[in-house]
């Protein structure tokens, strides 16, 4: 019995002597580099990643925390953008290689591309507000409003001033209302032109009206069994901590009410994370954005056929944690949690590291071999098994 519980009370040992440790990467790099981001397990590989801190004209360092150092993975790049990453393909490891050096990039970043641009666009005369998002805000769609400044029978020209990091790398496009659904036809980004030239963006998905907003009523058919029914869309950013909850009128209909929109795109979930979202047939192939306006509505029927997975409740959470942590496996062979405030490892059987991030909100693994898992949520622990 002893020699069974051991390993996990030294999973426990484990995770709580080496839990938040300061470590440093340092890298040696030509001295016409003027500033480094890294990017990778360590931050997500987000775009840009993480400055590094200028030790001397060749040498950035950068420093975080991490519980282990096992399945740490990273690039560099010379600029705020994946266009100066290192031209070296292979990621570097935090254990041969945290004290390193890269010779070339594909691209030199210059401070000197870092100012404040002017955008100016002619669009429909239909269009009443005018946002522009791109790269320097994190597409965000909202962000950025324009001004109108001439009304003519060929449309109405709006601008703005925008600061960007980079004009060579600056991408943004046009959205005639407060989010997604309301952004240019065209699928492709604009570019910064040096000349000041006006653009000319003629379509749109949607054109916003303030004065014909409301509430846009979805009366959803859903395959038997379904747990839950939520809506995740641009109304919210397409953002899953902001899903609406559907209510239950059978065991196969639910409705959700949106509130004060005009034009939405959305999908359906059964669960408000992507994995549980509709798809088109049983092998779990993905359904394009739904549409609906209140003008046209402001009720829909619609049928969801298949689910990409099925959302089943969690049982092994502590109780202190219930209300704000839940772990569970996926069908692709991933661990999602949800809840994060700050921290998530995972160790194999052996405790030893899978994978370590530090994140809030909900975390997504890689996939992992079959097998039994502790996965550790902040100060909350849980085994899952892969199957």
């Amino acid at each position: 019995m002893k020699k069974r519980i051991l390993p996990f009370f030294a999973l426990l040992l484990i995770t709580s002597m080496s839990y938040a440790q300061t470590r440093t990467i340092q890298v040696t790099v030509p001295d016409t580099v003027q500033v480094m981001y890294i990017a990778g397990t360590i931050n997500g590989w987000s775009e840009p990643g993480d400055e590094m801190t200028m030790v001397s004209d060749t040498v950035y360092t950068f420093e975080f925390d991490a519980a282990d150092t096992a399945g740490i993975e990273f690039k560099f790049l010379s600029g705020p953008y994946w266009k100066y990453e290192q031209v070296q393909a292979a990621n570097f490891r935090f254990s041969t290689d945290s004290i390193t050096r890269v010779d070339e990039f594909k691209a030199i970043y210059d401070t000197a591309y870092a100012k404040d641009v002017t955008i100016e666009v002619l669009v429909p005369v239909e269009v009443i507000d005018l946002y522009i998002t791109g790269n320097f805000n994190g597409w965000t769609p909202d962000a950025n409003q324009m001004e109108k400044i001439d009304s003519t029978q060929d449309g109405k020209v709006f601008t703005a001033t925008i600061n960007t990091l980079d004009t060579t790398a600056l991408e943004f496009k046009f959205i005639a209302g407060p989010d997604w659904a309301y952004e240019q036809t065209e699928s492709a980004n604009y570019v910064y032109s040096e000349d000041g030239a006006t653009v000319v963006c003629d379509e749109f998905k949607a054109i916003y009206d303030p004065n014909a907003l409301g509430d846009i009523t979805l009366n959803i058919v859903v395959p038997e069994g379904t747990p839950d029914v939520w809506i995740i869309g641009s109304f919210a950013g397409w953002d899953t901590t902001q899903a609406v909850h559907a209510t239950q009128v059978d065991d196969t209909t639910w409705t959700a009410v949106i509130e004060n929109v005009g034009n939405i795109e959305y999908k359906v979930y059964n669960h408000p994370n992507w994995t549980f979202e509709e798809a088109s047939d049983a092998t779990g192939t993905s359904v394009d954005n739904r549409a609906a306006s209140f003008l046209s509505g402001p009720e829909f029927d619609i049928k969801v056929l298949f689910w990409k997975d099925i959302f089943e409740v969690p049982t092994a959470v502590n109780d202190y944690e219930n209300s704000k942590i839940r772990v569970y496996t996926t069908r692709y062979q991933t661990v999602v949690a949800e809840g994060v405030a700050e921290k998530v490892t995972i160790f194999d059987v052996q405790g030893r590291i899978v994978e370590d991030a530090r994140t809030t909100g909900t975390f997504m693994s890689k996939a992992l071999r079959t097998g039994v898992y502790m996965i550790r949520v902040d100060n909350h622990i849980q085994k899952v098994a892969i199957q």
